[in-house]
């Protein structure tokens, strides 16, 4: 139940700042240059837009959500679950910030929706099987080996797509060392005030977990411009294409345990994603 709990909140709150944070581009309007000029504009925008800061606190609590629920769960349950706000971000982007949403786009994120249904029943089935046996056998995690990815382009692709598989490859690899560093730290022992703040200082002194950061700011900013080219009601869903080499490294760097249910969510998520690319 409290893993639900925060699974529920890091999306409602991920998907309140991606909101904001698409309306707060909306009225900036296109990226048209990343000259210094350009950028410190963009930056000097941003930190006086009362839409920046909104995004800002929702994407923080779901940030530190995030890192709490991969130092419990496998990272291959928590993203695709994590995709659920794609369903939230369509329809807030239809009611509140007037997208014209498609029907190919609202067929996608359909799509998407059966994955992560297939995804969290998985997992319940998984529990529940868990539940029936008298022991259980706990498998300490293995170091990581290094990481080695390699994703060729032998195709020319529209602009827009090409800043989303370079969001993507920045969001997976930091998604794939928060949850190495996190793994590392291990789950909070303590919800006092002096557990919190150990907790968070082994999280601020971890070197695969800085390296994450970093690489997740980098596919905020190419989220931030790519908002400014489409709507949010594409860019977001699209970005779940990550989760493809998100389950590669989970299973092959992370040694986490890929059930077929999960796969199978996950491959509909994707289907999901290549109907998006034919809108």
């Amino acid at each position: 139940m409290l893993n639900s709990l925060i699974l529920f909140i890091l999306v409602i709150s991920q998907v309140l700042g991606d909101v904001c944070l698409s309306q707060a581009m909306k009225i900036y309007g296109e990226i048209t240059s990343f000259s210094p000029a350009s950028i410190l504009n963009i930056l000097d925008y941003l930190i006086t837009s009362s839409w920046f800061y909104l995004a800002l606190g929702g994407l923080t609590i779901s940030w530190f959500l995030y890192m709490f629920s991969v130092s419990k769960m496998d990272l291959s349950y928590v993203l695709p679950i994590h995709a659920s706000s794609y369903i939230c971000n369509a329809l807030l982007a239809w009611l509140m910030l007037n997208e014209t949403v498609t029907p190919v786009r609202w067929f996608a994120t359909g799509i998407i929706s059966v994955g992560v249904f297939i995804v969290g029943y998985s997992q319940y089935q998984t529990e529940k099987q868990a539940k029936k046996l008298s022991k259980t056998i706990n498998i300490p995690n293995q170091e990581a080996s290094k990481i080695i990815i390699s994703l060729p382009f032998a195709t020319v692709l529209p602009i827009m797509w090409l800043g989303v598989i370079l969001m993507v490859i920045a969001d997976s690899l930091g998604d794939l060392l928060n949850a190495k560093g996190m793994k590392q730290i291990g789950q909070m022992t303590s919800f006092s005030l002096t557990g919190i703040i150990q907790w968070l200082s082994k999280i601020f002194t971890n070197i695969p977990v800085l390296i994450g950061i970093f690489c997740q700011l980098i596919a905020l900013l190419l989220f931030i411009s790519l908002l400014s080219w489409d709507d949010l009601s594409l860019v977001r869903p699209a970005s779940s294409i990550s989760y493809l080499i998100t389950l590669i490294c989970a299973k092959y760097i992370l040694h986490e345990k890929i059930s077929r249910g999960r796969f199978t969510g996950i491959c509909w998520i994707l289907a999901g994603v290549v109907t998006l690319s034919l809108t």
